[in-house]
């Protein structure tokens, strides 16, 4: 009993983080003889802040500094009797372990600044995990015409679009194409589901869970690090059987500093779709505007900030190419046609009856308006002590869904989406060997699908053009008109978000332990059929007023809550030098869902043959 009460204070209490979120730097500290110095003052400075961390090396000259923010670093050693020893501009990035070895010479000896390149940055022999992480500089330095940050993450290997996506489709958004199936998500890490991904922003949720996409996007600008891992993640990160993209905010400095920027494009620029050029008619009216500014610097010396506005605008069109009857209808007049000289008999099937109808080609404009804020504040309390908060504003209203076609300018549909959060962090060092990290998020999401032609009833008419198939003028359909309120909806999404996360090193031996708890309201309201559908068989139908159907939604909803709970403990431990153990446990309950296949385990191996 007395043995196995000691092999587990070992595992647990004589404890190389494995942290997605931070970095961890460690080494060893030495004489020109190869003896271990103890007592060497490690010191590791944030350049961007002047956020300093130190630590004293152990009995065996070791040092580890933990959750440490990534950034650029200036790390200087010291001891009494001996020249200092300092390298210089060591960049890192999220999730990194780096191990610097240091040799202190006679104070008599002057040494300069070892200068760290990227190049000279030391392979991590210690990741157990599969990953990649974007830095600022190459966020920049891709060219990406959608300015959307989470489309960064397909330029890494591994990552595909989502199954049966359509977004590389020309865009003949006139023409009725078959509707493919859904496949909810963004896109699929490893091959695993596209809706099986965790996405955060600083470690904390980001995630539309309805729709199994992001709750908010920040602009390029706000954005310091786009860090994706595909496989086999620590029992610290959990509610994804998929992958978790980690988007990392930027950070105000001791310099004042800001950007202002404006993207501009023009259909002019763009080649016209083949149904246009099959028609005659020329490139639709299409101009795109993205306007905005970052700005950072300190507030006091403890203090800095940093934000990023993006106000983007696309002032699109869409074409209305359809058939209406020659005649109107007085109780729910329609556009009259601007082709007469084309005007047909509509073939119909008995008893629905036949009159004359004639094409109506407009353009409609289809303007989509999107906002980005993303604020945040950094604070020093002290040496050992410091805090974020960050502040997420998102507004959208996209009428880019609207597709013409047989739809008439009042069935114009459009998406909204609003999010708001706000998150604090804080990072409290207790000692050199333990840390401890509390994250609190409070989000709202309110996205909806809706009609913007009113309370309008919406009319269906099914229309049967007469024209053979090979007429490139044959319109057949549904002529869509009214407020068109098909698939309308709307949702408000509340979360509330704590994470507590507690890191003890040892020697050899890393312990982390916490939990991750999140409630959520989410309210769904059915607008469809809200002011009432007719169907009509003909035109015909339509103008004797016929219909042969009518249905009405009386605004039904639903209100769904789900406590989600997290609790995980991870243990790391360098075996020897070149072989590091990793293993965890991970417990997860979700009220909404009755289930006891709650455990994940994790295991996992770094060798490093060459050390």
């Amino acid at each position: 009993m007395t043995s196995l009460l000691t092999l587990l204070s070992i595992l647990l209490f004589t404890f190389n983080f494995q942290d997605l979120d931070t970095v961890t730097i460690s080494g060893s500290v030495m004489d020109q003889n190869g003896a271990a110095i103890a007592g060497a003052e490690v010191e590791a400075k944030l350049i961007k802040t002047g956020q300093k961390r130190t630590i004293i090396t152990n009995t065996e000259g070791r040092y580890r500094l933990i959750q440490l923010e990534p950034g650029s670093y200036v790390i200087r050693i010291s001891f009494p009797g001996f020249a200092s020893h300092e390298f210089a501009n060591v960049a890192t990035v999220a999730g990194q372990s780096l191990h610097f070895d240091a040799t202190l010479l006679p104070s008599e000896v002057l040494v300069e600044p070892v200068i760290v390149s990227a190049a000279d940055t030391p392979v991590d022999t210690k990741r157990t995990i599969v990953g990649t992480t974007l830095t600022k500089r190459e966020i920049d330095a891709l060219p990406i015409n959608t300015r959307s940050v989470l489309d960064l993450i397909l330029t890494l290997p591994g990552i595909t679009e989502e199954p049966l996506s359509t977004r590389d489709l020309a865009e003949d958004r006139n023409a009725n194409h078959a509707n493919t199936p859904e496949e909810a998500g963004i896109f699929a890490l490893a091959g695993s589901p596209a809706y099986s991904n965790n996405l955060t922003i600083d470690g904390l949720d980001n995630n539309d869970d309805r729709a199994a996409r992001e709750r908010f996007q920040p602009s390029l600008e706000a954005v310091d690090e786009v860090q994706v891992i595909t496989n086999q993640f620590s029992a610290e990160y959990g509610r994804a059987s998929g992958g978790r993209v980690n988007l990392r905010t930027r950070s105000g400095s001791q310099q004042f500093h800001g950007v202002i920027y404006h993207f501009f494009r023009d259909e002019a620029l763009n080649a016209n779709t083949f149904r246009n050029n099959s028609l005659g008619l020329a490139r639709l009216p299409l101009q795109e505007h993205t306007f905005g500014f970052t700005a950072g610097g300190p507030i006091n010396k403890k203090t800095v900030f940093f934000a990023s506005y993006e106000l983007n605008k696309v002032l699109d069109s869409a074409l209305i190419d359809t058939l209406v009857p020659v005649k109107q209808n007085a109780a729910f007049p329609l556009p009259s046609p601007t082709r007469l000289d084309r005007a047909r008999l509509e073939d119909v099937n008995e008893p629905a009856i036949a009159v004359q109808v004639a094409p109506f080609i407009s353009s409609v404009s289809t303007p989509l308006k999107n906002t980005s804020l993303t604020t945040r504040i950094d604070h020093q309390f002290g040496p050992m002590h410091n805090a974020s908060v960050v502040y997420q504003r998102g507004r959208l209203i996209n009428l880019r869904q609207f597709g013409g076609g047989n739809r008439l300018a009042e069935a114009l549909q459009g998406r909204r989406r609003d999010s708001d959060a706000i998150s604090f962090s804080d990072n409290l060092v207790f000692s050199d060997r333990l840390v401890n990290q509390l994250r609190f998020q409070y989000s709202r999401l309110a996205p909806a699908f809706e009609a913007r032609g009113g309370n309008t009833p919406v009319v269906l008419i099914t229309l049967n053009d007469p024209l053979t198939n090979e007429d490139p003028e044959k319109r057949t359909g549904t002529l869509v008109a009214g407020s068109s309120t098909a698939g309308g909806n709307d949702r408000r999404e509340e979360r509330v978000q704590v994470q507590q996360v507690l890191s003890f090193v040892s020697g050899d031996h890393s312990l982390k332990l916490g939990a991750d708890v999140h409630h959520v309201r989410s309210t769904f309201v059915d607008l469809s059929d809200f002011s009432g559908t007719f169907n009509f068989a003909s035109a015909g139908d339509f103008l004797a007023g016929i219909p042969s159907r009518f249905r009405q939604n009386f605004q039904s909803s639903s209100t769904q809550k789900n406590l989600y709970t997290g609790v995980f403990v991870q243990h790391d431990w360098q075996i020897l030098p070149e072989l590091l153990l990793s293993y965890g446990l991970r417990y997860e309950y979700e009220t909404i869902l009755r289930d006891a296949n709650n455990l994940g385990p994790r295991f996992s191996l770094a060798y490093n043959p060459f050390d």
